[in-house]
């Protein structure tokens, strides 16, 4: 009898708790928080994580030339520097010892040479002297020649009338025989004088060919002693910061067929932002589309870019196929650092003057999109039929019209 009891009060409290679970789920649903169905923009974007890269030439490697000693370094990683700042000096007592050689040898070719071509240039009118006064002098030979041929040749035709003695005749002939000899000895004074004048003037066109040519060798060497020197400073050859520091102070570097680096430079203005796009949303993508995304040290701060290429060959992560989306034209780049991580929203378009209801108001229900309609206070289920969606705000294609309310938050009466 006890057992039947027992049985009894079971099903009725199984029935009680059955009637209570059907009337509470007919409970009236009451609105706590409604929005309005307006017109709006909606967007359709594709969300995809990323990370800043350099751009090509962002990263300059800054190496030395030369082999010695690090003399001093003047950066670390962090330091901002500028074109033409200094960042570090290697020991140059050997080149500088060099190159104060070569100056020397350059400064004694250029004082020297000039005065050897001053003195030869003198020589050569101190020749040209010489041949007019050996030119004169035979002329003069010449002369005195001729009229002590005149003179013989009136003695020999008196001879012969003997209006004169032969005593006459001979001293005639013999003073014409000597200007005759005296006359050759003058022109061969004039051809010397030509040939030495001739000398000194291939003396000069050889002192000027030997000075060009060791002045052009001298200002070689002085000019390659400059620029080896020059080596043993480095300077930085663009705008940016220090991202890596390979050498200390003290350190002894050896320039080979690749030079030793140095520092790196990087040029904050000139990052990418590589996004990896999923291989079945990349068919969306396409160059001039407009990428909103933040990073994980400014969380409230939103950044803005323009696809500018997609990278052909992909790239596999997990066993996942991704594509390299390249994003450029971002304002406020020097906060960006490298490598740092991007979440990202690439629009992929844009819909204006549609009706729009906040994300959160639409439910998936029963295989199905519904919303919470208000009418006259009271919440009734609706199915509706949308279409884009962004982070905000979800299109309905149908089932709402505009001005309609519908609940953001219900709860049972």
């Amino acid at each position: 009898m006890k057992k039947l009891a027992g049985i009894i009060a079971i099903l009725l409290i199984a029935a009680g708790s059955f009637f209570y679970l059907k009337k509470s789920k007919t409970k009236e649903l009451i609105p706590v928080k409604t929005v309005k169905v307006e017109k709006g923009e909606v967007r359709n974007i594709v969300e995809a994580s990323g990370m800043m890269k350099p751009q090509v030439g962002a990263k300059v490697k800054v190496g030395a030339r030369i082999s010695g000693t690090v003399e001093k370094e003047n950066v670390k990683v962090g330091d901002e520097i500028k074109k033409g700042d200094l960042i570090a000096i290697i020991d140059n007592r050997e080149l500088k010892e060099n190159l104060k050689i070569a100056k020397a040898n350059l400064k004694e070719t250029k004082e020297l040479y000039p005065k050897k071509i001053s003195n030869q240039k003198l020589a050569i009118k101190t020749a040209e002297a010489s041949l007019n006064t050996a030119i004169a002098k035979l002329e003069a030979e010449r002369h005195n020649m001729n009229l002590k041929k005149w003179e013989f040749e009136k003695q020999q035709s008196l001879l012969k009338d003997k209006f004169t003695t032969e005593a006459n005749f001979k001293q005639a002939k013999t003073a014409f025989e000597n200007t005759k000899m005296t006359f050759k000895a003058a022109e061969e004074s004039v051809k010397q004088a030509k040939l030495n004048l001739q000398k000194e003037k291939k003396v000069l066109e050889q002192l000027i060919s030997e000075y060009q040519s060791k002045l052009s060798q001298a200002e070689a060497q002085y000019k390659q002693a400059k620029i080896r020197f020059s080596y043993s400073y480095i300077y930085a050859p663009k705008s940016g910061i220090i991202s890596y520091v390979s050498t200390q102070e003290g350190e002894t570097v050896v320039a080979g067929m690749n030079a030793p680096e140095f520092v790196t430079i990087l040029d904050p203005e000139k990052l990418e932002n590589w996004i990896y796009v999923d291989e079945t949303e990349i068919g969306k993508i396409k160059k001039g589309q407009n990428v909103i995304f933040t990073v994980d040290t400014y969380r409230n701060k939103k950044f803005t870019g323009k696809v500018v290429e997609t990278y052909p060959e992909p790239t596999v992560l997990n066993n996942v196929v991704y594509y390299i989306v390249v994003v450029r034209g971002f304002k406020n780049a020097s906060l960006l650092k490298l490598n740092m991580t991007t979440h990202n929203e690439i629009v992929i378009g844009t819909k204006n003057d549609v009706l729009i209801v906040p994300n959160e108001a639409v439910k998936w229900k029963k295989g199905k999109y519904v919303v919470y309609k208000v009418l006259n206070g009271k919440v009734k289920e609706v199915s509706v039929k949308v279409g884009w969606s962004d982070d905000k705000y979800m299109e309905i294609i149908s089932g709402l019209k505009q001005g309609d309310k519908v609940a953001l938050q219900v709860k049972v009466k």
